[in-house]
């Protein structure tokens, strides 16, 4: 029986493949993948090896810390709190607090929570192309993937601001509008979640001074807000370590994921104090514990990506290699009539075609052409 008949037979239907002739990789190595025909592939997708495949810096943290210990966060130990102190301090320690958990569904299905039970109020509003993971409730936030007929009537979206770059003002009507629409309805709005940049919709840049209108916005109304950041962060747009910076804003409550640990399963949430506690003294106790995160070998991981993103100043790389990809990108792609655009910031970068085929085509095409 191949691997894929194996795979059919045991895993779920979720797990889809990239490609029409799926590839079997067995190596990952800095930029490049390689199959088990020793073909190697330039890695031009991958989020999650933010630092590169199997980064020694990496595997030698996780390595050395698992030949010490591994055990829950209900024991003292350095790891999760130094590196809760170095994710604040990414944040100028405007957000002090942190959760740990162990995908970037967790950390948005936790926000959502903790925004509930802080405003006492149930509304969400979300970006109509978004997508932010897919635990019970934080699925029903994903409108990607989630069917409309399976939201909740509390869920509310509205697209994407980048339409309406020269017209805020009409963006924010729009945005009014749901949030009214919640209050009457007595739902209240708990929360508005995007991401910093719009990788779900098709890699849009929120225009600019757009975050600072929508989350005057938003508070106004008694919610909070949710950066998601778990695909945009870690620097990979070039001119901050989070997607939000941008705009000079900080957010109630953001959360990360994807390349935190290099590939190894590790998020985290950053709140503030009052936040936390409204959670706690909700619940009577101590309302929030995850097994896995922030557990001593995690830790250890994003610790070591923390230290490379320093030491190698890759968020300054990705902004001056993100340009000339760009740039480059721009130059040989000029006439073609199939490209409709070329957006993105940094080493975040889509090209939007003008007709889906041609996009899956193009994957096809540029795959067997090792990339």
């Amino acid at each position: 029986m191949s691997i894929v008949e194996r795979r059919k037979k045991h895993l779920g239907n979720g797990n889809t493949y990239f490609y029409q002739k799926p590839l079997h990789i067995v190596k990952g190595e800095d930029v490049w993948l390689f199959d088990s025909e020793g073909k190697k592939y330039l890695d031009v997708y991958n989020n999650v090896a933010h630092v590169g495949h199997s980064n020694p810096r990496v595997t030698d943290a996780i390595t050395k810390q698992s030949n010490t210990l591994n055990t829950n966060t209900r024991y003292l130990h350095e790891n999760i709190v130094k590196l809760a102190e170095r994710l604040a301090s990414t944040t100028e320690n405007k957000l002090e607090t942190a959760y740990f958990c162990c995908s970037g569904s967790e950390a948005n299905d936790l926000a959502v929570q903790l925004a509930k039970t802080y405003t006492k109020k149930q509304g969400c509003i979300v970006l109509s192309n978004a997508y932010h993971g897919n635990t019970t409730e934080i699925f029903q936030l994903s409108p990607e993937d989630c069917p409309e007929k399976l939201r909740k009537d509390w869920i509310k979206t509205i697209e994407g601001p980048a339409s309406y770059a020269k017209d805020q003002q009409a963006y924010i009507e729009l945005l009014k509008e749901e949030i009214e629409s919640l209050e009457k309805k007595g739902d209240g709005i708990a929360c508005f979640i995007a991401d910093s940049v719009f990788s779900s919709d098709g890699i849009y840049e929120i225009p600019d001074k757009f975050l600072k209108r929508i989350y005057q916005e938003i508070r106004k109304y008694g919610g909070i807000v949710i950066a998601d950041e778990v695909q945009s962060g870690f620097g990979r747009l070039g001119d901050h370590m989070w997607g939000y910076q941008d705009d000079s804003v900080v957010p109630d409550v953001l959360t990360m994921g994807k390349p935190m640990g290099n590939g190894h399963p590790v998020s985290a949430l950053l709140t503030h104090r009052k936040i936390v506690d409204a959670l706690d003294e909700a619940y009577e106790g101590s309302a929030y514990f995850n097994t896995f995160g922030g557990n001593p070998v995690s830790a250890a991981a994003a610790l070591a990506v923390l230290d490379i993103l320093e030491e190698d100043k890759l968020i300054d790389q990705a902004k001056s290699v993100g340009k000339y990809l760009k740039s480059e990108l721009e130059q040989a792609l000029k006439g073609v009539e199939c490209v409709k655009e070329i957006r993105g910031k940094g080493l975040f970068l889509g090209i939007e075609l003008n007709e889906p085929f041609i996009a899956a085509e193009t994957m096809e095409n540029m795959m067997k052409e090792g990339v």
